[in-house]
This record gives C-alpha cells, structure tokens and sequence, in this order.
C-alpha cells in the first residue's frame, strides 16, 4: 500500500509540474488567438483595393500598351491564382474567432459581405469553384483540405446572395461594436446598407438568369427596392463601399510611380471615342491631350485633342501610331504622381444608380429610369471633382436620358464608371450585356473576347478529380478560356 501511495504522489506531482510547465511556456506577446478587430483590417484593405488596376482595362480596350507585349490585350489568358482565397481563410479565422463571443456579431456580418465579395469575383472569373467545401481548414483531414469539391457557378451565386441576407439581418441591431474598421469607422448601417446594395450588384449580373426559380432574381431585385426599412441601400456618395489609399508601404495607389502607366499606356478608341462623342468631361481626368495637339495650342479641354489608340492592330502598327503624337496617352499626373490617388470605388453610388435604372429599363421594378441614371453621372463626376456647371451642362447634352435607348446610355455610363475602377467588373457586365462591342483583330490571339481565366495549374495535380469533374460539370472536355460560363 505504502508503494502505491508513494506512485500516486509522484504522479500527482508529474501532471501539476507538467501544467505549471505549460503555462508559464505561454508567450503572453505572441497570442494563440488573434481578436478580431486584429484580422479585420488587413482583409478589408486586401479585399476592396484595386487588385488589378490597369490589367481589365487592358482587356476592355480601356487603355492600349504600346512598346511590350500583354496578354491580357491580346486576349492570350492563361492560368490564374487562388490568391482570393489567401484573403478569404483569414477571413474565415476573423468569422470563427468571432463566433464564439456573442458581442462580436458585427464581425460575423461583415465576414459574410467579404466571403459574397471574394467568392462573387472568383466565380466569374473562372465558374465553378470550391465554396461549400472551401476553407474548413482544420475541419478536414490533411488530404480534403487541398481537394474541396468545386460548386456550381448558380450554387456559388445562391449561396453569396443568402450570405448577404444573413448580414442584413444580422445588422438590424445597430447598437454592435465593430472596431478596426478601415471602411465605414464602426457604421453599422453603412455596412447594412453595403450588404444590400451588393446583392443588387449580384442580382443585376444574373439578369440572364432572371426565368431561374431557383434564384428569383427579379422578385429578390424588387423586394429590396420596396422596402427600404428591411433593405436599405445606397442613397448618396457618403453610403459608398470605398477605401482610401494611405502613404505607407503596401498601403499607397497601386498605379503610383508605375514606369508602364507612364510610359507604355495609352487611351483605348473605344473608350475615347464613345468619351468624345458624349462630350464627357472625365476624358480630362482619365487622359492626356496628344502631343501634337500641345503643340498646335489646343486646350485641355478639347475634346478635339485626344485620340486613341485601335488595339485590334498588329503590335508594330500599334506602336507606329504612339510614336507618331497623335494619341493620348493616360493621364500620368492624375495616377502615377500621388502616393494616395483617388481611393477605391469597390462599390460606388453610381453603379448602385444604374443597376437600379437598367432594373426599372427592364421592368423588373417601377420608378423613373432617368432620375437614377442622372444620379449616377452626377455621383461619377463629383468623385472626379467635376464643377456643377459641367455636370449639368453633360446631363442635359448629347448623353441626356432617353428612353427609346435607355439600356445602352447605362452600358455606356457603367462602362466610363469602370475606369480603372472595380477590377474585372467591365470584362463581367461585357460578356452579360454585349457592350461595348469589341472585334479581334491582328493584335489578338482568340476571335472573340475570352470568357474566362484557366484555374490555377496546381489545380490539375492537386486536386485532379474535382477538376476534371467540374469542367465536366459545366459542358466542357477540357478547361479553355472560350468555355463560356453559366451566368452568360
């Protein structure tokens, strides 16, 4: 007995010594769990930044490289990344973490608005994708962490669309606390507000898909603009999901000090031409008047001074016609001078405006198409700091509102709106909508605009099966960048 009592002391002592141990081996400046309001900023900056500020303008015949070859102008799409979801695991941490404590429910919402917004561009970007399966990280085995299924283009929109009802409701309670917030500065119902305004973004994109039972896009599109209580939205510049560029490594206007910009870049004739023919003010933010209209005098504000350049031609035609100073090139000043530039337009007021006009154009909803695509303009050029006597004098001029071509003026003003702005969303409502018309010509490599990028390369060894299964899934034999996607 007296041996057995000796053991259990010992082995009493071996287990307390063992947690002693344990605790003072905790490093008190290097936390196992990080707070949320630690994760939130850094997603927010990584998710709503101009992740690709020239390359859709390049697709879109926005801008024209002259001098070197790109792919994205030649439509020679190859394989993309996954890097969206690098931003969406620590938003799926920050989500996690904040679900185990009940006062942090305004970090559940906004992770929801992040994952519809990461997911949204990742599905159109490529289709079908992993989003049910996506991120379970320690959840899963070792070897289904790297091999999520792929969801269906209509799944992945289903699911962002009820993500987003979910932070709508979420945020009724205005009274959360949501701190290290780089956006809204803890506005609840900014946030509230942004949630339904992107699902008006996500609706509008699938009107090709406006008969599908099982989205209802039309009665969700309508049930959003009847009932502001339950569904607020964008009513003016201030509600605008933007993010503002800061002085700092990593933080500044990605296009600042950038030689390309400056040097290789200049105005695409499709926009151009549609800006001229409007007599659209913007011109003389996005632009520069060409060399060799300096030189004969001609104002700034000349419409007659700018010219672009026709991307559709062979390369040595391209740079033929920038050497010969009659086009303009981007206006170096206005993006590549200012360490801060204008901030982010991830959602803005005007595109809100004309999702609402091309609703009401297409009779999903009642209400004056004008008024809210005159909004839009009007919004668009304040950002720019265009004088009121511009803005009206453009909104009573040759784009002045009207009905009989309705759809078109809200193509061509979202097309304007994104300039530089909101990523690949162009590239989205072009393959949706079939504006502007774009031909392919000795300077392309496909006879039509590609629909999509290749998944990643990895995707082909790691997760092989889901792969294969999901280009099956979707009509194809094999991943090209013609295969067109579900949501067109």
């Amino acid at each position: 007995m007296k041996l057995i009592n000796i053991f259990s002391v010992i082995i009493v002592c071996l287990l307390f010594s063992s947690c002693e141990i344990d605790k003072y081996n905790l490093d008190p400046n290097r936390p196992i769990e990080v707070e949320p309001e630690s994760i939130l900023p850094n997603v927010l900056f990584q998710s709503f930044k101009n992740r690709y500020p020239w390359q859709p303008a390049l697709a879109m015949r926005q801008i024209t490289a002259v001098s070197d070859a790109q792919d994205w102008q030649t439509y020679n799409f190859s394989y993309g990344s996954w890097d969206e979801y690098n931003i969406l695991r620590d938003v799926q941490k920050m989500k996690e973490t904040a679900e185990r404590n009940e006062s942090q429910e305004a970090y559940i919402a906004v992770s929801h608005i992040l994952r519809a917004h990461n997911f949204y561009f990742l599905t159109c970007f490529y289709g079908d994708i992993p989003y049910s399966q996506a991120l379970k990280g320690q959840d899963n085995t070792v070897a289904d962490r790297f091999t999520p299924v792929y969801d269906s283009q209509k799944d992945v929109m289903i699911g962002i669309l009820d993500e987003l009802e979910q932070a709508n409701q979420i945020l009724k309670n205005e009274q959360l606390i949501l701190k290290g917030d780089i956006i809204y500065n803890g506005d609840i119902t900014k946030w509230r507000k942004a949630a339904n305004s992107y699902k008006l973004r996500i609706l509008i994109m699938l009107s090709n898909k406006k008969d599908d039972s099982d989205i209802q896009v039309t009665q969700k599109f309508s049930a959003i603009i009847s009932n502001p209580s339950e569904y607020p939205v964008f009513t003016d510049r201030s509600d605008e999901l933007k993010l503002n560029y800061l002085d700092g490594d990593g933080t500044r206007y990605p296009l600042y000090e950038h030689l390309d910009t400056r040097n290789k870049r200049y105005m695409g004739k499709t926009i151009c031409d549609l800006m001229k023919n409007l007599q659209d003010p913007r011109l003389f933010y996005y632009a520069m008047p060409s060399n060799n209209a300096k030189q004969q005098g001609k104002a700034d504000t000349d419409f007659s001074a700018y010219d672009g350049i026709d991307a559709t031609q062979k390369s040595e035609d391209i740079n033929s016609d920038a050497e010969s100073g009659d086009f303009s090139r981007i206006n170096q000043i206005n993006y590549t001078t200012f360490q801060v530039g204008k901030p982010s337009l991830a959602l803005s007021h005007s595109e809100i405006m004309l999702a609402i006009a091309e609703a009401i154009t297409r009779g999903w909803i009642s209400g004056n198409a004008g008024t809210y695509y005159n909004a839009a303009m009007r919004a668009s050029m304040e950002f720019y700091d265009i004088g009121e006597s511009d803005i009206t004098d453009y909104i009573n001029g040759v784009a002045k509102y009207n009905p009989t071509k309705a759809l078109q003026q809200i193509y061509e003003q979202r097309y304007i709106l994104f300039y530089h702005q909101n990523d690949f969303e162009p590239l989205f409502h072009y393959h949706r909508t079939g504006y502007p018309q774009i031909s392919c010509g000795m300077g392309q490599v496909t006879a039509t605009v590609p629909y999509k990028m290749l998944y990643p390369q990895s995707e082909q060894t790691v997760n092989k099966n889901n792969w294969d299964n999901a280009i099956k899934a979707q009509g194809y034999t094999s991943d090209r960048i013609l295969n067109k996607l579900w949501i067109y």
